[in-house]
């Protein structure tokens, strides 16, 4: 029997229209003349009652920060990203997660957030570390992320790409300056810029293909505080990456062009997502890419495969 079907009324009911209806706890609170707390509570409830054994491996604090994510009710781009460098980083909270999304599956019907694969082994949630020492010309360099200790949203995951760039994503070290072999073509969509309660400005920028019968989109935001400037990328409806990886390049011209990631792969779930810094001259440049590379260290951009218009 499904746990599902052992949860009291009030919270199967919570769960169901978090889920099915895609609500959120303040649109849930409203249609049931509750407080939106009470509706925090009951689904948070909830999720403890369904993957008991688990869910004593996190914290209190750890165990909201992963029922949020699950159920769709992080409020942006900066919080969703601190949680899955998290659940790379803690077998504990993807095992919860996992256990978790096995029960939620009849009511989420396939749109349960990604839960990421584990990272190598690292430093523990909330325990800083020194960024990795620099590669050597022509090689690449890896990071490994240092996870903010709590919920804060935006500051502290810029602060957190700062001092590392997200696991999932390997900087390329190319010169950069190549010919594209794909032309960058098709109007740039409109940026949005707005500013966190925490205090970074947050700058929109989205992405579309420059073939008219693609289905895939994208979204990248530019994390800007003190000076530093950081990106996070989301895209969907990609195809997945056999015998090819996706990179992200700032481009110009046919002679300006800069690498600047490589991505994890996309698989069945047809995802992609990470982040990385941006360089101190990314304000030189007018758009950029995401292309299909075969090349382990392409010197030029592959075929495109979503562009924006880029600026800060």
């Amino acid at each position: 029997m499904s746990r599902l079907e052992e949860l009291p009324p009030d919270q199967s009911a919570a769960l169901s229209l978090l889920l099915r209806q895609r609500k959120s706890y303040a649109d849930l609170a409203a249609l049931l003349q509750i407080s939106e707390q009470a509706v925090h509570d009951r689904a948070h409830a909830a999720l403890a009652m369904l993957a008991p054994a688990q869910a004593r491996g996190l914290s209190s604090e750890e165990r909201l920060e992963v029922g949020d994510y699950l159920l769709g009710q992080q409020a942006g781009i900066a919080e969703r990203l601190s949680t899955r460098t998290f659940l790379e980083r803690s077998q504990s909270a993807r095992s919860w997660a996992q256990a978790l999304a096995a029960e939620l599956a009849p009511l989420a019907q396939g749109q349960l957030p990604e839960i990421p694969a584990g990272a190598e082994a690292g430093p523990a949630h909330g325990t800083s570390h020194a960024p990795a020492p620099a590669a050597a010309a022509g090689q690449e360099q890896a990071f490994t992320p240092q996870r903010p200790s709590s919920r804060l949203g935006g500051a502290l995951i810029l602060g957190a790409i700062l001092i590392a760039v997200i696991v999932a994503v390997v900087l390329l070290v190319s010169g950069g300056g190549g010919k594209p072999s794909a032309s960058a073509t098709g109007k740039g969509a409109h940026a949005k810029k707005t500013t966190t309660s925490s205090g970074p400005s947050v700058h929109q920028i989205v992405m579309h293909s420059p073939n008219p019968a693609s289905k895939s989109v994208g979204v990248v935001e530019v994390l800007s505080e003190g000076g530093k400037r950081a990106f996070y990328i989301e895209a969907q409806n990609l195809p997945p990456s056999t015998h090819f990886f996706y990179a992200v390049w700032l481009y110009n011209s046919p002679t300006s062009a800069e690498a600047l990631s490589k991505a994890p792969p996309v698989g069945n779930s047809h995802r992609l997502a990470g982040g990385a810094l941006l360089p101190a001259n990314a304000g030189d440049y007018k758009e950029i890419l995401l292309t299909r590379e075969t090349r382990k260290r392409p010197k030029r951009p592959g075929r495109v495969v979503l562009v924006g218009a880029f600026s800060l």
